[in-house]
């Protein structure tokens, strides 16, 4: 498949970036056919699960009904004086009031309390027993300030604090103080707003779980509606498959980098590209605000691309193909990104992908859809791992010249980079909204620390950690993982039996039965022990990919 559409366009290949289009399953991946069958799939139905009835598609202010201005679109793709002006009376972007997805739903572990961070701040994150909603509180016992991820649902199905044993409702009250008294002021506590956890709105959509991150902004949460993936996710001719990882880079790093239509074909050679078929990609803007920007090429394939502030980019391939017997197709292709602002130097990426072709490569409900969810996510973390380096080395460049003369990136970034080609139109686009709108960051609770942010100071192999990142936080990677376990011990315990039954008969045909039996299941044991990498980390390296 990845050869159809990079001999079709490197732009579209481009976008497929953490979809598993590709033969690109390296030749470790084989003993995989053997195991497929015997480790859980854990793909969800999502045809039934993703989109809520009682939400609309995103409504945000629509783009300029005139097209901007060759001059305009010029200055903005070649870096013209102009850009990189003071604009201080451009609308300014307000972080705190919008929804951001902090989780993929079928990841979330209704029985444990998870932490998350989001703008800098410490959340947790737990399923009401009581209402069978998710919530999301301030990450601290009001007691004494100790983090409530690490507590448990009690017995009630509340959430209780591991420190003291205060129990909290989904409402956020208090509903138990074991020291307390049983009667008198310390009875009393309980109900007193002090004693009271601080939540924050939450809905789910679509799969995802989304947090307003003001505890105060509940009048504006109700009335906002959460970003929609399109409605071709929930056609039945489209088949989707979704994956997170938490990512050591920065907000803008990564914003940057799902803009970039152009590396695609040498970051991610012979995953989901090839270097031998770069080529000039002509795009062209259709409009930006404070609201984001959207921009499109012509031809076949056609590729659109929308930023919907703060953190959602829209992808649309579409391809026009004739095949024997069933004639012209068009052929599209969703991706579907949200790059969540976590803390400095750290962000989530939550991908949702689509498409109406090759539904069998993909997991699926169907009988006929045997791929698991979780080996689609080898491929998809190789794109990550492909990333991560070159984005760790852009980024302490980028943090050591904000150093040396306090230099806001945004607005220099057309002198600290060169940027001729309309391939980096929308890397620009963003790097001008962040700049105009975006107060060139997003706005972190608390005060800036002074510690170093993580691409500076972990090494390849903490960033390309994908137990940590991934797998802990995928129930597919994480079950699956714990079954390849499970195997290569049984194998292992079965090694050990056929060769000490290989002693034991006189008959030899037997013994080399035995024998062979041994070879084998020792065999099989190494090729699991191999595959387990897949969920813990692989190493990378560009120059060794011929």
């Amino acid at each position: 498949m990845a050869l159809l559409l990079s001999s079709s366009a490197s732009a579209s290949a481009s976008f497929l970036s953490l979809t598993s289009f590709s033969s690109s399953s390296s030749s470790s991946n084989k003993p995989f056919k053997i195991l497929c069958s015997l480790i859980p799939n854990n793909a969800p139905n999502r045809k039934n699960s993703t989109r809520s009835a009682s939400f609309s598609p995103l409504r945000v202010a629509a783009p300029p009904t005139t097209q901007p201005s060759s001059s305009d679109l010029d200055r903005e793709v070649y870096g013209n004086e102009e850009e990189t002006r003071d604009d201080s009376s451009d609308s300014k972007f307000s972080w705190r009031d919008h929804w951001y997805p902090v989780s993929l739903v079928e990841d979330l572990d209704p029985r444990l309390p998870t932490p998350f961070q989001l703008l800098g701040r410490d959340l947790v994150l737990w399923n009401d027993k009581s209402t069978g909603q998710w919530v999301a509180f301030d990450d601290k016992c009001p007691h004494r300030l100790a983090p409530l991820s690490e507590g448990r649902i009690d017995e009630d199905g509340n959430l209780q604090c591991s420190y003291h044993g205060w129990s909290f409702d989904g409402c956020g009250s208090c509903v138990k103080i074991p020291q307390a008294a049983a009667e008198g002021p310390e009875a009393r506590a309980v109900r007193s707003p002090r004693a009271c956890a601080t939540r924050f709105p939450t809905l789910v959509s679509q799969g995802l779980l989304f947090v307003w991150p003001d505890e105060n902004g509940w009048e504006r949460a109700n009335a906002t509606k959460p970003p929609m993936l399109p409605d071709d996710f929930d056609k039945p001719e489209f088949s989707s498959v979704t994956i997170q990882r938490d990512l050591f880079y920065g907000y803008d790093t990564l914003m940057e980098n799902v803009s970039d239509p152009s590396h695609i074909d040498f970051a991610h050679h012979k995953v989901t590209g090839r270097r031998d078929r770069a080529k000039p990609l002509p795009f062209k803007m259709e409009g930006s605000g404070p609201w984001g920007f959207a921009g499109a090429n012509d031809g076949n394939p056609r590729i659109s691309a929308k930023f919907v502030a703060p953190c959602y980019y829209m992808n649309k391939i579409e391809i026009d193909t004739k095949l024997p017997l069933v004639g012209d197709q068009k052929w599209v292709i969703w991706i579907c990104s949200f790059n969540v602002p976590m803390a400095p130097g750290k962000t989530r990426s939550i991908v949702c992908s689509a498409r109406n072709f090759f539904q069998f490569t993909m997991p699926g409900s169907a009988w006929w859809q045997v791929v698991p969810r979780w080996h689609e996510h080898w491929t998809s973390n190789k794109v990550y791992d492909g990333d991560m380096i070159v984005l760790q080395g852009q980024e302490k460049i980028f943090l050591s010249k904000s150093k040396e003369g306090s230099t806001d990136v945004n607005k220099e970034y057309t002198k600290i980079t060169f940027t001729p080609t309309q391939a980096d139109r929308f890397v620009l686009a963003f790097r001008n909204w962040l700049r105009r709108h975006g107060n060139s960051q997003p706005e972190w609770f608390g005060t800036s620390s002074q510690q170093p942010l993580p691409s500076t100071v972990l090494s390849k192999r903490e960033m390309l950690d994908r137990f940590e990142q991934h797998t802990l936080k995928c129930s597919s990677c994480k079950g699956a993982y714990t079954a390849f376990q499970t195997w290569q011990k049984l194998l292992i315990g079965a090694t050990v039996a056929f060769c000490a039954a290989a002693g034991i008969p006189s008959d030899i045909q037997i013994r080399i039965l035995l024998a062979g039996f041994a070879i084998l299941s020792a065999g099989l044991a190494y090729a699991v022990f191999e595959l387990q990498k897949n969920f813990v980390f692989v190493d990378y390296v560009h120059a060794e990919i011929d």
